[in-house]
């Protein structure tokens, strides 16, 4: 997503990419300067 983002105006992992083992995220910027952020959290079965 951040590829894409980059590759079509945007900006890729705007902050650092941060990665706790239960839960990663990375932010990105779309080409109007909006600032989003995906995350992934493991479910709390593992």
């Amino acid at each position: 997503m951040n590829d894409t983002a980059a590759a079509h105006g945007g900006e890729a992992d705007i902050n650092p990419k941060q990665d706790l083992g239960f839960l990663c995220n990375r932010n990105l910027a779309d080409p109007g300067g909006h600032v989003w952020e995906a995350v992934r959290m493991e479910s709390a079965g593992g």
